[in-house]
């Protein structure tokens, strides 16, 4: 099987939602802790510890990655089957590498440029992080059953492209348990994330303000029309 036909289809999973004035949090890639089930991957087992660092020299981590000698899987993968478990990965012997895709449309885009992008992660031991092929964080040591958190800031959420993308985990082996879990979600206000009208947009589009008053000359008004049936967000 290959690895696009084992990938689920990439759908925002609303998990609040109130009225418009609300923020809404959706899964990029959800967390087995979010109730969605396993995730499916690539992963690989390294034979010690120092093997990461000559993975990381041929970028392992990167879009341009030879993944036919990959084994597919699903995460969370973990040592104990009380903690996270959906795969298990001796971790006691082996370092492992997970690499996962997921895609975007033109509009998640647009949700992102809004809204906050957030990494979550429970891990065991040593985790980087890395997004379409640059480094995006790290930890050191392993937190047990609690998720950490990452916050992406502008310059690393431009590392998003519309298509596909992939987030990438190493960790390393230990004397003790092991296990990864991650994920990435979104939070962002519905009515800051339409497509702002371009020149050419506003005059061919009948608009609208919130009052349901006509606009002949959006390119005049700031703040939030309705054209089409759409809320957008304009800008002089």
């Amino acid at each position: 099987m290959s690895l696009k036909k084992l990938l689920l289809p990439l759908l925002f999973a609303t998990t609040s939602v109130g009225n418009a004035a609300d923020t809404v949090t959706e899964y990029l890639l959800h967390t087995v802790d979010s109730g969605e089930g396993g995730w499916p991957c690539l992963f690989y087992e390294l034979n010690y510890n120092t093997d990461i660092a000559q993975a990381e020299r041929a970028k392992w981590y990167g879009r341009d990655e030879d993944e036919s000698y990959w084994r597919e899987g699903l995460g969370p993968f973990s040592i104990d089957g009380e903690k996270f478990l959906v795969t298990h990965w001796q971790s006691t012997v082996h370092p492992i590498l997970i690499r996962r895709h997921f895609t975007l449309t033109a509009d998640d885009l647009a949700k992102i440029a809004v809204g906050v992008v957030t990494l979550t992660y429970s891990y065991d031991e040593n985790p980087k992080f890395w997004l379409n092929g640059t480094q995006l964080a790290t930890a050191t040591g392993w937190n047990d059953n609690n998720y950490a958190t990452y916050q992406l800031a502008s310059p690393k959420k431009r590392l998003l492209v519309e298509g596909d993308n992939i987030l990438c985990v190493s960790l390393q082996q230990g004397s003790g348990g092991g296990h990864i879990d991650y994920g990435l979600t979104v939070k962002y206000d519905p009515l800051h994330t339409d497509i702002i009208l371009t020149p050419e947009e506003e005059e061919t589009n009948t608009a609208y303000n919130l009052m349901g008053q006509k606009i002949s000359h959006t390119g005049k008004y700031q703040g939030i029309i309705i054209s089409n049936g759409k809320k957008i967000l304009h800008k002089k």
